[in-house]
């Protein structure tokens, strides 16, 4: 009977160390994921402000304002050319009026980027998103027309690197195409949508590596702070998981769902 009630007291025991060692395992696992998916957002989220206020200052040659400073080595419409982009060393806010740019940005371009077979190129100069450190290069070519009218763009990011505050680091490298679905028969970038697929690989603040492919492609309205629509699949350590961005609503919400099945609202950065 003693012996019955010890080996009950060691199944019951053994159970729970088990399940504890599991639930502890389970959340290491999630926060991973949580940890990916939002560096993977902000990959995203940083590239399409980039790309957009390079757009805004070229289209506008700096606008009215003092910030940023557009300068060519040419003049406009003389291929092809140098346009560095001064947001100061004091910076200002980027056209979605929530980011602070400080630094430059640094764009080769071969021809009107309405022009198939025209490339633009991105380098930085002291550049910062925010309080956030950005190098590495972002490139554009024109692919022309696809089958349904719209232009469409392989943007490659190569070498990219964030470093936060904190000391900590993120980096990735993409092959995007994003295809102009709206807004290409207007003068003006703020009636834009673009729709993007394809690839990309980084590696987390953690240091921990991962891959991804975009499952359904990320929708960016100019008129929205956020992408707004679409999925991306990531796996890290032999896992896989998704990262919903929504349906279309412009919020700062996206979903994570891992590879246990557990769900967690990703808040996109501001």
């Amino acid at each position: 009977m003693k012996k019955s009630i010890l080996l009950l007291i060691v199944f019951v025991s053994a159970t729970a160390l088990f399940n504890a060692c599991k639930k502890s395992d389970d959340n290491k696992a999630n926060d991973a994921d949580i940890m990916t998916s939002e560096d993977l957002a902000t990959n995203e989220d940083f590239s399409e402000e980039i790309d957009f206020a390079v757009d805004v200052a070229i289209e506008d040659r700096g606008g009215p304002g003092a910030c940023p400073v557009v300068t060519l080595d040419q003049p406009w419409g003389t291929w092809p050319n140098k346009i560095t982009i001064d947001y100061g060393p004091d910076g200002c806010t980027g056209p979605n009026g929530d980011h602070l740019l400080k630094g430059k940005i640094i764009v080769e371009q071969s021809a009107e980027m309405f022009t198939a077979g025209a490339t633009r190129t991105k380098t930085f100069e002291d550049f910062y998103v925010d309080d956030v450190k950005v190098e590495g290069s972002k490139s554009w070519i024109n692919n022309g027309l696809d089958a349904a009218g719209n232009w469409s763009y392989t943007k490659t990011a190569t070498n990219m690197l964030l470093s936060y505050p904190d000391g900590t680091t993120s980096s990735w490298n993409h092959t995007h195409t994003s295809t102009l679905i709206q807004g290409a028969l207007t003068l003006t970038h703020w009636d834009n949508i673009w729709s993007t697929t394809g690839a990309s690989s980084g590696v987390n603040r953690n240091g921990v590596s991962y891959s991804a492919t975009i499952t359904e492609p990320l929708i960016k309205k100019a008129t929205c702070r956020w992408i707004s629509e679409g999925v991306v699949e990531f796996t890290r350590d032999g896992n896989t998981s998704t990262l919903n961005f929504g349906n279309g609503t412009c919020d700062r919400f996206a979903t994570l769902t891992t590879a246990s099945g557990d769900t967690f609202t990703i808040l996109l950065r501001r």
